[in-house]
């Protein structure tokens, strides 16, 4: 909600510009109201949309044994217990079942030949659809290339990939340390509904607390202890995007199996044969979506976690974020595209190399239906 390029500077209403100006004014009340200002609407988020929602799909999951404990919403209890929504669904139900197609009324032959032929036409729609984007790609790269050609040398090209690395590694490392730490959390969490319940507003509020709201702690704490901005800015690249590692294996745990729980139970497994046989395949495909979100999430981040400001103190990373953000606020047009256009090639790269085999691993081998 505020943009600087340049320099133009554009501004939204709402609570991410009122927080930009609070930290370019260093006014710490101002900073303290916004963040109350979020629980608040954030708490009313779960207890009003996520929470019924949750309740009500709870519903649709097939088990051979009940679960002991389910999640309980106030407002989906209200719901199912009035009438007027009673009524009103009653009403749907009626004019859902009158405007499907009775089951008397016979098919055209002619229709089901041309059904039979769809297949055909889809692929060929397939084709021309893949060539398509190919061909946007390949311009787009061509458009690139030739932009950055005509402002730019060989040397910016590898000092961005050198960029690139540094950043690469910062997000393997982090997603790595978030996975450690909120595996185990998670799994514990989504096995005990009453934990989970309790866990899921405060988890919301993290995920959706904007990282910049720390960096005036990060800036006076690294000047202060003569830090090495290099690696202490680096945890503010994944400090709003590890929530959805916590997020995906907290569903993993409460959609594993309640029979398969108290199986593995009987079989008094323990400790790491109990991680390594039961709980760990289990989550694992939830696992690498929750990663891959946060990984892309903290490619984003770098953008703005590399480089912290507070008033008129200002510290940088190393980094293509860091770079990508010096070229913006300068209104470098040409190192803008530059970085954007590494930072896609390494995305993309990655997600081919890592997360495309392991959701392929995730599919073939850990999947419980």
């Amino acid at each position: 909600e505020a943009i600087m390029v340049g320099d133009t500077t554009v501004k939204l209403p709402g609570i991410g510009s009122w927080i930009a100006l609070a930290i370019e004014q260093r006014d710490i009340k101002a900073v303290v109201l916004a963040v109350a200002t979020m629980g608040v609407v954030i708490l009313a988020y779960d207890q009003l949309v996520f929470r019924p929602i949750v309740a009500w799909a709870d519903k649709f999951r097939f088990e051979q044994t009940a679960a002991q404990q389910r999640p309980q919403s106030w407002l989906y209890d209200l719901m199912r217990r009035a009438r007027l929504i009673n009524r009103m669904s009653a009403y749907l139900t009626w004019a859902t079942t009158r405007l499907t197609l009775p089951p008397t009324i016979r098919i055209p032959d002619s229709f089901t030949r041309r059904l039979s032929r769809r297949p055909r036409l889809g692929k060929a729609g397939d084709m021309l659809w893949l060539a398509l984007v190919l061909a946007g790609a390949a311009y787009a790269l061509w458009s690139t290339a030739d932009y950055v050609r005509a402002t730019l040398g060989p040397a910016d090209v590898l000092k961005a990939f050198g960029y690139g690395f540094l950043t690469l590694l910062r997000v393997v490392i982090l997603i790595a340390l978030a996975s450690v730490i909120w595996v185990p959390i998670g799994v514990w969490i989504g096995l005990r509904p009453w934990a989970a319940e309790r866990a899921q507003p405060i988890a919301q509020f993290l995920a959706a607390f904007p990282a910049n709201v720390l960096f005036p702690i990060a800036v006076v704490g690294i000047v202060s202890l003569r830090l090495d901005p290099d690696i202490w800015l680096s945890p503010l690249m994944v400090l709003g995007t590890q929530w959805y590692i916590l997020f995906n294996v907290v569903a993993g745990a409460s959609a594993f199996p309640t029979d398969l729980r108290e199986a593995s139970t009987m079989y008094r497994l323990r400790s790491w044969q109990w991680w390594r046989d039961v709980m760990l395949p289990g989550i694992f495909p939830y696992y690498v979506t929750g990663a891959l979100t946060a990984s892309g999430g903290s490619w984003n981040a770098s953008i703005v976690a590399e480089v912290a400001n507070w008033g008129d103190t200002r510290l940088e990373a190393t980094g293509l974020g860091a770079y990508i953000a010096d070229a913006t606020e300068a209104g470098d047009f040409p190192r803008v595209v530059l970085g954007i256009a590494v930072m896609s090639i390494f995305v993309v790269t990655f997600n081919r190399l890592v997360w495309r085999p392991m959701f392929g691993l995730a599919e073939r081998r850990f999947r419980l239906d």
